[in-house]
């Protein structure tokens, strides 16, 4: 059983040790998280860049509008399956990487596929919650929907690194999830919400930079409203799709570095039991409690 206790980004105190775990990780293991965020994003992509958004242009009719919305649900359902594998992929690698064993991949790859359809189930029932809470805040005033929205980013970066280290049961990784994020809750989600905040100004720099070979294509979209179709048809270019994904996969694998960083340190000294599914390593009751002394 892994319990982790070695892996480069346990241990972090502060905001600023945190911080250099981060970087130090995200340079030494950049090249492979890299390659996934950029992989999943061009697949992401194929799936709907071949939809023509412009139609819904062509037509007033709710009747017929919703029609070609409803051709747009399998290309989006493939997509977001997409990113479900991506986010997986990268989680696993930030946790199982830094061993380094030999056949290593082949591990990863079984923990990912047994987590796949456990977080899937978790991330459904968590969305649930999260559209409730956010919608009740955003009812009250604002700044209650801003702190639901924070408050539940924080509680689910913790999922994904509790069902890999610890539990495949839905339930209860969301159940420890809460747990670990109200351990030293406005520091956790201080935390998240500096990092979200760099990577909305990071992407928007990206975004610029991969816009201005279509600055001519933007600019008519936006003068011209009428010229909408200029904007869509620049989405589907696939020189802005590789662009966009190749700048993407600088700030991607950055929200799963992060998610370990938090779940080491509020794990704290706990030994979490890694589930697992061979026999010959499963856990037992007895496992959990030191060996009596001879003759007790």
């Amino acid at each position: 059983m892994n319990t982790y206790q070695n892996h480069p980004l346990a241990g972090a105190v502060d905001l600023d040790s945190a911080f250099n775990k981060l970087w130090y990780f995200y340079k030494k293991y950049f090249v492979g998280l890299y390659i996934i965020s950029v992989v999943g994003s061009l697949v992401s992509s194929i799936f709907i860049s071949g939809l023509d958004l412009a139609s819904l242009q062509t037509t007033t009719d709710p009747v017929e509008m919703l029609e070609i919305m409803k051709g747009f649900a399998g290309p989006y359902a493939l997509a977001l399956l997409v990113a479900l594998v991506l986010s997986v992929l990268l989680h696993a690698w930030v946790l199982e990487r830094p061993a380094g064993e030999a056949g290593f991949i082949s591990a990863l790859l079984k923990k990912s596929l047994v987590a796949m359809v456990p977080y899937m189930i978790a991330m459904i029932i968590f969305g649930v919650m999260a559209v409730m809470l956010v919608s009740i805040g955003i009812v009250l005033l604002v700044l209650p929907g801003l702190f639901a929205i924070f408050y539940m980013a924080t509680v689910g970066v913790f999922v994904m690194p509790v069902m890999l280290a610890e539990t495949r049961n839905p339930l209860e990784a969301l159940t420890r999830s809460f747990k670990l994020a109200h351990k030293n809750l406005w520091t956790n989600m201080g935390w998240v919400i500096v990092v979200i905040l760099i990577l909305i100004v990071a992407s928007l720099v990206l975004g610029a930079i991969v816009m201005l070979p279509f600055t001519r294509s933007f600019v008519k979209s936006i003068a011209n409203p009428e010229e909408a179709s200029a904007m869509l048809d620049m989405a589907r270019n696939p020189v802005y799709i590789g662009l966009s994904a190749l700048t993407g996969g600088l700030v991607t694998p950055v929200m799963p570095i992060l998610a370990f960083l938090l779940y080491f340190r509020n794990r704290g000294d706990e030994v979490a039991v890694e589930v697992t599914t061979d026999d010959d390593n499963t856990v037992k009751v007895e496992d959990l409690y030191p060996p009596m002394p001879p003759g007790e």
